[in-house]
């Protein structure tokens, strides 16, 4: 007759992924690392709310949130991702021993994939940058480089978040939002920024397996897009569904104030394109 760890492993196989994670954390269930470790690597308002809904009703696949954001504490961004005893004294004195204990570490077989989100400017404290280097030595960390092609957007998009402090969508908009007025010293320095960080950290992880992806594409053929995503991250292709909504559909030249304004300072300049697509 089987043994009672044997009869409650059997209970639990291919059961509810929280049930697996207690048996695991109990030691009456066996866990692997052995499942593909990514990164969603980019800046707010990409889309990392979206590629990560479309990834989760995939099922198999975890993506945490913005695990290394705030310093003084953890933002797991996700229910049901058992915290371990420990986490939060980890997270503050070795930033690298929590990643490898604590987030990369054993889990059940249903896993196939874990990965978080995390920003350029995430980790930029002296005794959490360290991490950077870490996950490019690992180079068996896949990284999914989430842009936007029109950072104009993506700089309207914030400002409008931080407005309203609303984040994520989980509902079609009811109401579309009154413009909002953008100033040409921050565009031209979202612009700017934007653009060294993408090409700094395509650097930082030359060696490293990369896929280059644009907001615009996802949004417009998901469907297509998320067959090249799962086969980067070397899973089985299956269907997926979004779980978020954009926030807006107003073009840009009703949705900012100064629209006009704004283009014509750009007018000639590298940055012009932005005022021209919708």
């Amino acid at each position: 007759m089987p043994s009672l760890a044997g009869r409650l492993r059997a209970r639990v196989e291919g059961g509810h992924p929280m049930v697996q994670h207690m048996m695991l954390a109990s030691g009456l269930q066996r866990g692997t690392v052995d499942y593909v470790k990514f990164i969603i690597l980019g800046r707010s308002r990409t889309g990392s709310n979206f590629l990560r809904g479309l990834l989760a009703s995939r099922g198999g696949v975890t993506v945490l949130g913005e695990i290394f954001k705030n310093p003084a504490k953890i933002e797991w961004g996700t229910k049901g991702f058992p915290v371990r005893f420990g986490a939060g004294h980890r997270y503050q004195r070795d930033p690298i021993g929590f990643l490898e204990r604590d987030v990369f570490r054993p889990l059940p077989g249903s896993v196939e994939a874990l990965g978080f989100k995390l920003f350029y400017y995430h980790a930029a404290e002296p005794g959490r940058k360290q991490v950077w280097d870490h996950l490019r030595q690992r180079k068996d960390v896949r990284i999914i480089h989430l842009m936007r092609r029109n950072i104009l957007k993506t700089h309207l998009s914030r400002q409008r978040a931080g407005r309203n402090d609303e984040w994520v969508s989980l509902s079609k908009p009811a109401l579309e939002e009154e413009p909002i007025e953008l100033s040409i010293e921050e565009c031209q320095q979202q612009f700017e920024q934007t653009r060294r960080w993408e090409h700094e950290f395509a650097a930082l992880f030359i060696d490293v397996p990369m896929m280059n992806l644009y907001y615009e594409d996802l949004v417009s053929q998901h469907e297509t897009v998320m067959v090249d995503v799962q086969d980067f991250l070397g899973l089985e292709v299956r269907p997926v569904a979004p779980q978020t909504f954009k926030q807006s559909h107003r073009p840009m030249a009703e949705a900012i104030a100064n629209f006009e304004q704004l283009r014509r300072a750009f007018q000639g300049t590298e940055w012009q394109s932005f005022f021209e697509s919708e």
